[in-house]
């Protein structure tokens, strides 16, 4: 049998299944909480917007951003909220926490 050069990892254990044992049990219980946390992050992060009004949103907060710090306005905090049906999302002062 020739082995094949300039395999991947997963190429190489393709139909490999290794068996429970006390030093692999532990780690594969592992993987699966690992999975569920990175698909509720996923899911969490998504954004509900044609990618279009995602990527004109994302350039008008950008824009605010900016001229907001040329104001010299300091850290900016968005408020987001709904009124008469439309999203509201406006900058103001974040609050300075104080460490005395």
């Amino acid at each position: 049998m020739k082995i094949k050069k300039n395999l991947s990892d997963e190429e190489m254990f393709k139909g490999y299944v290794e068996k429970e044992s006390f030093e692999n049990a532990f780690d594969a219980d592992e993987k699966i909480v690992s999975s569920k946390m990175k698909n509720k992050a996923a899911a969490a992060k998504e954004l509900l917007l044609p990618a279009e009004a995602q990527e004109k949103l994302n350039q008008y907060l950008l824009e605010i951003s900016m001229d907001w710090f040329k104001n010299g306005n300091g850290d900016v905090v968005w408020k987001i909220y709904k009124e008469q049906g439309q999203i509201i999302i406006k900058p103001s002062p974040a609050k300075k926490k104080d460490l005395r």
